[in-house]
């Protein structure tokens, strides 16, 4: 996991971004440059399908990610990422990523612990959804 001084070390590697409610954060099919720490506030997934409306999958608030999975994987976007209230993120570009991978293998460890950890929140969640929509 991310520990204070691993944050302390990752913070300044991350630029702030204060988002008003309804801003776009990150676009589906777009390029991954980056991934976000949410702070504060609220945003939401949103995922477009082939000429059908918009679907909000699901809502995320402060102390997780969004977007380390292309960022890592080098993928397009999977989803839209719209800010429900007013809030604030930090950026962790992929320049930023890079030189950690490269000059920071303890914080590359750490990050890339924390990142599985939220991989497994986040299939565990899928999976549930599943198996209620089965129902």
């Amino acid at each position: 996991m991310v520990g204070a001084e691993h944050a302390h070390q990752l913070a300044k590697e991350c630029r702030r971004l204060e988002v008003a409610a309804g801003d776009v954060i990150v676009r589906q099919g777009d390029g991954a440059n980056s991934m976000h720490f949410i702070l504060e506030g609220r945003v939401g997934i949103v995922v477009n399908g082939g000429g059908r409306p918009k679907v909000r999958v699901r809502s995320l608030g402060a102390h997780t990610t969004i977007g380390e999975m292309g960022l890592i994987a080098g993928q397009a976007r999977s989803a839209t990422i719209e800010a429900e209230v007013p809030s604030v993120l930090y950026v962790l570009g992929a320049d930023a990523f890079e030189r950690v991978r490269k000059t920071n293998p303890a914080l590359l460890q750490a990050l890339l612990a924390y990142v599985v950890t939220v991989m497994a929140e986040r299939l565990s969640f899928a999976n549930r959804a599943i198996e209620a929509l089965q129902r």
